[in-house]
């Protein structure tokens, strides 16, 4: 009561000097006020905050090492504590709680939350009096702008810490997470982010923006802080106390469009057996509203789901054929993964430009057709039919339904049963042969024989050099591109422009000297090329993958490629380069060693929505640091892989996991020259 009669003091004492600050009158009394306001709220609230060691974590050398202790809060008398996931991230021999008043208690994992970063742990405190924070359901985030004040313990001597911030943002991390620009290191992680009443705002976790760093500690002191709000954690305490491991919910629909800002909901495909599947949902239902949040775009259904966990039911209003319709969908840990489809087909618009020989469409579908549906739901766009079938079932047949010129009388039949080709897809994944390689070398495309000519791409805020080799296009023209690609050339001929982005090793600095030997070849494939170096000399960093977007973005513009054609391909990928690079460009590679472009190309890959189609890195590359969501939209992306394929590394079973296609050129049998990785980026433009 004592301690509570003084804080009400010191509030009313804060009201009066913050409207004398207001004024223009004694602004340093305001800041005392403040001052002694965070003061008052770390001696109400440090009693409930403990400090956690991780001790004996076995590193993958056979080495046990100490992690530097983070914190956590008292929720309850008997003895649970909330910590974050920072606790369990490596296997450990012991957990050591210690609490304000220097005694130390073993601890055990009671219940986890892997979707929001949170572990509740359980200690028998001896009878030892404990002090708790109560965490209401009833208590909403602080107003944006507001004060917030971190704390946690430190050391041996629990030494109490405090940073103080405002409050930034919500609905970060897809939903889950609040943001704050207090500056905090992994030793906040688990404590409390307050506000000026000592109410209890959110539990920091360690997290960063997605693919913003290969650790979150990368974005220590940063000033940006996440924490998971009071009223979400207060609604799932009984869970984590009861045992359970409580994981982000999957509701499995693709969402037709690459811009995730760009107004629409229309749903492109739903994945097979998930919950949206399940629920009735249809391809061409447009999603009005998910829960209680209307939803106009992409993420704003992202935001809206990310609330939901395992096993929750979600309320799904759709509009279909001019009427609403209301679905309940009950989400899932796990959906099972993709397994990419192709038929074949190159298309302008929805009409065929062309066919891949050998491929499941040769010998049904011709030149010309255009395709209006797809079993028998009609199709919008090409992205549509793209997306559906990257979702389709293996080994199954589809329907496809086509209009057919008549050749001789020039005209448009109406859609009639005999219309429907019905085609059984084969899958991305697996070899990328040498029969593909010539047959994608004989195929005419639009471009080849015009002039080609060198743009140096510069943009005001990138300071990477970049080179681009294209066809001679105005660049207007690129304006009028449509969704699905490149305007038709008026010779007649068939397939656009593919556009290669290469990063070239760190080593190599002359862009237009690295150009020469790409031109003849990516002419002859009609592949626009543009190379890359990274900032250093040393290195590829992960902050280049802003800049690197920014160039690609420019290079579709001034090549007009298609934007469904576009890859980024690390230059190790060549079997001349497939080597270490040296701080001497002159000195003699060495063999079999990783280039730092390779891990950098998989990175930019990964980290963008849908701006590439396909990345080709060699087998030696190590996995960039990045954190993959499970439930990350689909990803329309293709991966080849070069070298010894005979054993493919473990990190590519995580891209089959998120439903990416593994192709494979076998480096032992053939060298992979630019042929071969030109030839491979002209593939994407088929379906």
């Amino acid at each position: 009561m004592k301690v509570l009669s003084k804080l009400v003091a010191v509030w009313f004492t804060l009201i009066c000097v913050t409207a004398t600050a207001q004024e223009g009158i004694n602004p340093i009394a305001y800041q005392q006020a403040v001052a002694e306001r965070i003061r008052n709220i770390a001696e109400e609230i440090l009693p409930s905050v403990v400090s956690i060691e991780v001790i004996g974590v076995l590193q993958s050398d056979g080495e046990v090492r100490q992690d530097a202790p983070t914190c956590g809060v008292i929720v309850d008398s008997d003895g649970f504590i909330l910590a974050s996931s920072w606790v369990v991230r490596s296997e450990a021999a012991s957990i050591i709680v210690s609490t304000g008043d220097g005694n130390r208690y073993p601890a055990k994992v009671v219940g986890r939350d892997e979707h929001r970063d949170l572990v509740l742990l359980k200690i028998d405190a001896k009878g030892a009096a404990l002090e708790a924070i109560e965490l209401t359901a009833s208590q909403t985030s602080p107003p944006i702008g507001s004060t917030l004040v971190a704390l946690a313990r430190y050391g041996e001597s629990n030494v109490p810490i405090i940073s103080s911030g405002v409050m930034s943002a919500v609905d970060r991390l897809d939903g889950t997470a609040i943001q704050s620009d207090v500056r905090i290191s992994p030793t906040f992680y688990g404590g409390p982010l307050l506000d000026l009443n000592g109410n209890v705002a959110g539990i920091l976790i360690p997290a960063v923006g997605e693919n913003g760093a290969d650790d979150p500690t990368a974005w220590y002191d940063s000033g940006i802080a996440f924490a998971v709000p009071t009223d979400v954690i207060a609604a799932k305490l009984k869970r984590l106390r009861d045992g359970e491991t409580i994981q982000a919910g999957l509701l499995g629909l693709v969402i037709g469009g690459s811009d995730p800002y760009a107004p629409g909901t229309t749903i492109a495909t739903l994945r097979k057996r998930s919950p949206a599947d399940r629920s009735g949902l249809q391809a061409g239902d447009e999603l009005t509203r998910v829960g209680d949040r209307p939803v106009r775009r992409q993420q704003e259904i992202k935001l809206a789901l990310g609330r939901y966990d395992a096993g929750d039911e979600v309320e799904l209003e759709v509009k279909r054929d001019g009427r609403s319709k209301v679905v309940v969908a009950t989400l899932v840990d796990a959906i099972e993964p993709l397994r990419p489809q192709s038929i074949g087909v190159a298309l302008e618009g929805l009409k065929v430009a062309s066919i891949l020989p050998d491929s499941p469409a040769d010998g049904l579908i011709q030149v010309g057709d255009e395709i209006e549906s797809l079993d028998r739901t009609k199709l919008p766009n090409a992205a549509t039919l793209r997306q559906q079938l990257w979702a389709a079932d293996p080994e199954t047949k589809l329907t496809f339904g086509v209009r057919r010129l008549d050749d001789s009388t020039k005209e448009e039949p109406k859609p009639a049963p005999e219309n429907e080709i019905s085609i059984t897809p084969k899958p991305w994944s697996g070899e990328f042969s040498t029969t593909v390689i010539e047959s994608l070398g004989k195929l005419p495309a639009t471009g080849t024989g015009q002039s080609w000519e060198a743009t140096e791409i510069r943009l005001p805020d990138v300071v990477n050099q970049a080179y681009l080799w294209h066809p001679a296009r105005v660049v207007e023209d690129a304006k009028e591109t449509s969704e699905q690609g490149a305007k038709a050339d008026p010779t007649g001929s068939t397939l656009s422009t593919g556009l290669a982005i290469v990063l070239l090793p760190p080593s190599q600095r002359d862009v237009a000297d690295a150009m020469v030997s790409w031109k003849q070849t990516a002419k002859s494939l009609n592949v626009a090329v543009c190379l890359i170096a990274s900032q250093d000399e040393q290195r590829w960093s992960l902050s280049e993958i802003d800049a690197i977007s920014k160039i690609t973005a420019a290079a579709i513009k001034q090549s007009a490629a298609d934007p469904n054609a576009v890859a980024v391909v690390s230059a190790g990928i060549l079997s001349t380069q497939t080597v270490a690079p040296t701080n001497s460009p002159n000195e003699a590679p060495i063999k079999g060693k990783a280039n730092p472009a390779d891990a950098m190309a998989l990175a930019v890959s990964l980290s963008t929505e849908n701006i590439y189609q396909g990345v080709a890195i060699p087998s030696s590359t190590q996995p960039p640091g990045i954190r993959l969501r499970r439930d990350a939209p689909m990803r329309l992306l293709r991966v080849l892989i070069t070298g010894d394929v005979s054993e493919m590394p473990p990190w590519t079973e995580t891209l089959t996991r998120i439903g990416c296609p593994v192709q494979t050129f076998d480096e032992t049998i053939q060298q992979v020259d630019r042929r071969t990785v030109l030839s491979w980026c002209r593939s994407l433009l088929f379906l």
